[in-house]
């Protein structure tokens, strides 16, 4: 198979894994609607039936809904990793196609950026374990697998409107540094993006739970509201997660199960937790792939710092992260304060990753490789060849 046929069957254990979650967190939330029932029984419960429900019916639905809800659950971490493996062929069998590593054009480049999601995904899956802190924890992880998911799955529909023609490596890239530099920045953007999911999420929560269970301004509501929808190209991703987060409060609404404002609160600081967890996954490859980029920089261009753009932006995406964890240790950012500036350093890498193509200054940067109508400009930072022969020109 080719790599787009590959490419076809991760969406299809994306979209199959997308299913099973949101099977396994509807599950997870009737177990716990259960659970008022049990204790209504108190200890008082008569002798066991043939059932072995103690003529409770609740007892006798509880155990086969958490039965289902764990199958539901390991079904969809089965097609994250059978995701993940088939990316991967789709990535190798690139890498054959065009003989050299898969990371040239723009489809390639995005192509590379979900292999590393999915990546990542599996790896903060295992690392943090949400599932471990508490009930709610099992749902809210599921909604994170699901956005994961559907967001390659979205990501790669847009990759097929994309040029797929091979390109040849311009000489600058022809490099040992090419694949670890790449890799490096790609799986730490991915990474960051889960952190910046979860800013995503905590703001989702605080904006329907004011909705829900009271205990908001509403100035703080039209606020939180207003950044979630009106951001440019926050709202991408935002928008959906906003309204999947609304949709399961209407589900918690509806089984009774809403959670009082201290539980919610105590969420909200687990969330913050764990995306400093994540990025604390991220934030160590962001770094190595700036060294690396540097010392390519200097066998490439014979020169470690030319402050080109794309240099610059990536600088910046790196100072905000630095500042965030100043502000986090030092200052004693939590909660909203510490998301929010978490939140700007996914903006950033954003930018540098995606944006960056259409900003005026990125026309003579050195590091346009994956656009298909730019000649990339090889040798010595410096001027352009036109400029240089203008300025000949001009000098006789």
């Amino acid at each position: 198979m080719n790599s787009l046929t590959w490419s076809v069957w991760t969406q299809y254990l994306c979209l199959a894994g997308t299913l099973a979650l949101a099977l396994a967190a509807l599950l997870r939330t009737r177990a716990q609607g259960l659970r008022p029932a049990l204790a209504a029984a108190g200890a008082g419960m008569p002798p066991l039936d043939p059932a072995g429900s103690h003529g409770i019916p609740a007892l006798g639905i509880l155990e086969p809904t958490r039965r289902a809800a764990r199958w539901a659950s390991r079904s969809a971490l089965t097609c994250l990793v059978l995701a993940l493996l088939a990316m991967s062929m789709s990535m190798i069998r690139r890498g054959i196609e065009v003989n050299h590593f898969p990371s040239q054009t723009m489809s390639e480049v995005i192509g590379m950026f979900c292999l590393a999601l999915l990546l990542s995904a599996v790896v903060l899956h295992f690392a943090l374990r949400l599932e471990r802190r508490g009930p709610g924890w099992g749902v809210l992880g599921d909604l994170l697998l699901a956005l994961v998911l559907g967001g390659v799955y979205a990501t790669l529909s847009y990759v097929r409107t994309l040029p797929t023609a091979q390109r040849d490596l311009p000489p600058a890239l022809q490099s040992y540094w090419f694949p670890p530099h790449l890799s490096s920045l790609i799986f730490s953007y991915a990474t960051l993006g889960i952190a910046g999911l979860l800013c995503l999420v905590y703001f989702s929560l605080r904006f329907w739970g004011g909705v829900f269970c009271g205990g908001r301004s509403k100035k703080v509501q039209v606020l939180t509201a207003a950044g979630l929808i009106l951001v440019p190209f926050l709202q991408v991703v935002a928008i959906p997660v906003w309204l999947v987060t609304g949709l399961v409060f209407l589900v918690l609404r509806a089984l009774g199960r809403l959670p009082a404002a201290e539980k919610l609160a105590g969420m909200e600081r687990e969330v913050d937790e764990v995306s400093f967890r994540a990025f604390a996954v991220g934030f160590p490859f962001l770094t190595a792939g700036l060294w690396m980029g540097a010392f390519w920089a200097q066998e490439a261009w014979a020169n470690y710092w030319g402050w080109d753009s794309k240099e610059n932006s990536a600088l910046i995406t790196w100072l905000v992260y630095v500042g965030y964890i100043h502000l986090r240790m030092l200052g004693g950012y939590r909660g909203e304060k510490a998301m929010s500036v978490l939140l700007a350093g996914a903006l950033s890498v954003f930018g540098t990753f995606q944006l960056f193509g259409y900003l005026p200054d990125s026309q003579k940067s050195l590091h346009r490789y994956t656009d298909d109508n730019v000649v990339p400009r090889e040798g010595m930072q410096g001027s352009r060849p036109q400029e240089t022969e203008s300025a000949a020109a001009q000098a006789r």
